[in-house]
């Protein structure tokens, strides 16, 4: 057991920190000695050591990384945290956060993905807000109304906070090696990116490399990390051939790879070993990637 100084001390942390946590989070929950004083456990001072850890590190507010400590510990279901949120409509927010992009304003972009996931489930943030806002992004575009770069700048910081949450799932070392691209001269990622953060939530060990990845020297990357399946993304289906053209090649060159192709370049989900297509409208990822697993080239 150890006294609010003693945790104070051990991990840099003043002490109305501490209390704030868990006061007003609810981070941890001490003991409290027959004179009413805190005694922190082994447990407490290791779950403040990794919410600090998130803040810091990661940019996470403390309400967000608390909401992920308890859904590590079994206290709170994701399901029942994305359920709160079924009916809630979201057009403020995505709104907010559109006209912080016209006004290509990065630091009002950011302060609102603050905001909202310091309010809700992390997936209900990146399906329900930015999905629906990178349409919109996307249209304004195509109709003249949004310049490219200011398209550039909300993409990229959606990549950052994707990127924050991929390295907060540990990977376990028995799962199969995954690799994450988009061919050549795709530059849309955001499937990929959802794709990702199914594959972190589910603790495989992914690369992920992202928009328009080159072929020359993917074959030596997947040889060297020992990679074993293949995730592509492609928002149209003029990728098609480019995408079909990478499978052939490194299906050649490493024929134990698995292969699984999603976006919205993909009309409808089905299986030619050892090629997976996953249409944006199957959600059952968990079945398919078990398909995966159990299919021996």
């Amino acid at each position: 057991m150890y006294k609010i100084n003693a945790v104070s001390k051990l991990l840099d942390m003043p002490t109305v920190t501490i209390r704030s946590w868990e006061t007003r989070y609810h981070a941890i929950t001490p003991k409290r000695t027959e004179s009413g004083h805190r005694v922190y456990t082994e447990e407490n001072v290791n779950d403040l050591k990794w919410l600090k850890k998130q803040v810091q590190d990661h940019k996470m507010s403390v309400s967000q990384a608390v909401q992920l400590l308890k859904i590590h510990k079994g206290e709170i279901e994701k399901e029942q945290l994305i359920d709160n949120t079924i009916n809630h409509s979201f057009e403020a927010q995505i709104n907010e956060l559109f006209d912080a992009t016209l006004h290509f304003d990065s630091e009002r972009c950011n302060q609102l993905f603050d905001l909202y996931f310091s309010q809700f489930h992390y997936k209900t943030v990146f399906y329900s807000i930015v999905v629906p806002l990178m349409y919109k992004v996307g249209d304004a575009w195509e109709k003249g109304e949004l310049s490219v770069i200011k398209e550039h700048m909300i993409s990229n910081i959606v990549l950052q906070r994707a990127i924050n949450f991929f390295t907060i799932f540990h990977s376990s070392p028995v799962l199969p090696k995954v690799i994450a691209i988009c061919p050549e001269g795709e530059h849309h990622q955001l499937g990929l990116i959802l794709f990702t953060l199914f594959l972190k939530e589910q603790h495989y060990p992914v690369y992920y490399i992202g928009a328009d990845t080159p072929l020359d020297g993917l074959d030596e990357l997947i040889k060297e990390k020992d990679i074993e399946i293949v995730a592509i993304s492609i928002s149209s289906d003029e990728h098609e051939l480019k995408a079909q053209k990478y499978i052939d090649i490194l299906y050649k060159q490493n024929p134990k790879l698995k292969f699984i192709i999603g976006g919205l370049g993909i009309k409808e989900s089905k299986k030619q070993e050892p090629r997976w297509d996953v249409s944006p409208f199957d959600k059952d990822w968990l079945n398919i990637m078990s398909q995966i697993n159990d299919y021996k080239n």
